[in-house]
């Protein structure tokens, strides 16, 4: 319920404050493809860095709504009690202005906070005698309400016009609100690796200490010595069950990151976006799944079991296209073997892409059909991976125009440093992914 102060605030000035879903449609068509790659972009730097990942969302709102500049603006309060707002983050022709404070009560993001709508504020200088020496002058500023899961106030998402000729639409307003989601997300990644930071401070504080007791005690009685053997065999068993709580949330982390997309992209109208979230929505589970094997591990080597690996992906295949697919099997094989977490993440990030790419591309009837993933050790020690198909077949790429999956398989055999062979199946029609890895 919006209080009496801030009716009054509203009223104040009804030319200048605008409700963003009373804006009018734009005339030209909406750039889906850009959208599309810069959501899958985010969402990527979401999973790597969330710190980077805002200063990435800030560039993307700006670019996407045309806009001159944007910004995050987060509450504060001082030692007092007095709530500010301060622009956290800027791009733009207004970054040099970054880390400004106003009154949250009388500022543009405080009332749209209050009022829990995005709102379009024209000419806000005229209202605000804080932002009147602010050049270059702000002509029209979309602010987005942000929240936590628990509907408290985080700030807004702002971004601004400074030609009087521009004005922001109801488009401009959709894509605000969708990276306002992924802002939310990325202020509560960063408030989870926070917690991570501390904890593995306390951690190695609690390692100095324990280094510094076990060489006074090289000089005491034989018990003061058994007494540090037993203090450093819990020592150990402290970090092997931080290792393990710090792959738990990261796995939770993750899982949420996955769930949200999958979320927004039930909740998008456009099919380009909806595949593109859905899409990075799987390789977050992929993750996901190297870290909760890892958290799994009775031991501290960190390394993942590839079979369990590659037989709960293949699970994850079944359920998401077993439905609009049920003509085609799938079958994986895996040598008992385990991997380090270098390369069993990129090793599973490449059989994710292949078999997506064979369940959405190689079957386009209802004609039986078969995927098969192997995976084996050679007589040389080496690792065979060997994904094939029996649909439409390989279709070489014109002028090197190749598809994102086809583009991220090629980048993952990289950075394992193996070859790859992407062909025509020997036997009938079909597609086969082949990659070899040196001795591992």
């Amino acid at each position: 319920m919006i209080d009496t102060s801030t009716t009054k605030r509203w009223s104040r000035h009804p030319d200048y404050y605008i409700p963003a879903h009373t804006l009018p449609q734009r005339t030209s068509p909406p750039n889906l493809r850009a959208e599309a790659a810069a959501i899958c972009e985010l969402s990527q730097a979401l999973a790597e860095d969330p710190s980077a990942a805002v200063r990435y969302l800030l560039d993307c709102a700006q670019d996407l709504c045309g806009a001159g500049s944007a910004g995050l603006s987060l509450v504060h309060l001082s030692q007092t009690g007095e709530a500010t707002i301060r622009w956290e983050a800027v791009s733009g022709v207004l970054s040099a202005h970054e880390t400004t404070a106003l009154p949250r009560d009388s500022s543009p993001c405080g009332l749209c906070l209050d009022i829990g709508i995005a709102i379009v504020v024209s000419r806000p200088q005229r209202m605000f005698d804080q932002l009147a020496d602010s050049p270059p002058p702000i002509a029209e500023v979309l602010t987005i309400p942000l929240y936590d899961g628990a509907r408290k106030p985080l700030g807004t998402l702002w971004v601004a016009h400074h030609d009087s000729q521009a004005h922001f639409d109801r488009d401009n307003v959709r894509i605000a609100e969708q990276l306002a989601a992924q802002l939310a997300l990325a202020l509560k990644l960063q408030e989870q690796a926070s917690d991570h930071a501390n904890a593995l401070a306390v951690f190695e504080s609690h390692q100095r200490a324990q280094q510094n007791m076990l060489t006074y005690d090289l000089y005491e009685e034989r018990s003061l010595f058994e007494q540090a053997e037993v203090e450093n065999r819990q020592t150990l068993r402290f970090k092997d069950a931080l290792i393990a709580e710090v792959h738990h949330r990261a796995k939770n982390t993750l899982q949420i990151a996955s769930n949200l997309l999958t979320m927004q992209a039930r909740a998008s109208s456009s099919t380009q976006v909806r595949d593109a979230l859905l899409d990075s929505a799987a390789r977050l589970h992929v993750l996901a799944k190297v870290h909760e094997l890892l958290y799994a591990s009775a031991n501290s080597t960190q390394r993942v079991l590839m079979p369990q690996l590659l037989q709960s992906l293949g699970s994850a295949f079944r359920e998401s296209f077993g439905r609009a697919h049920p003509h085609v099997t799938l079958d994986i094989e895996c040598d008992r073997m385990e991997l380090s977490a270098q390369i069993a993440v990129p090793l599973a990030l490449l059989v994710n892409e292949a078999v997506t790419n064979a369940y959405k591309h190689a079957f386009t009837d209802e004609s039986p059909g078969m995927i098969a993933v192997a995976l084996h050790r050679t007589r040389e020690n080496a690792l065979s991976l060997r994904i094939e198909d029996t649909g439409n077949g390989f279709t070489s790429p014109k002028n090197g125009d190749e598809g994102l999956g086809l583009t991220l398989i090629r980048t993952f055999a990289t950075q394992l440093c193996g070859t790859l062979v992407v062909t025509h199946r020997d036997a009938g029609t079909g597609t086969l992914v082949a990659l070899t890895i040196g001795d591992h």
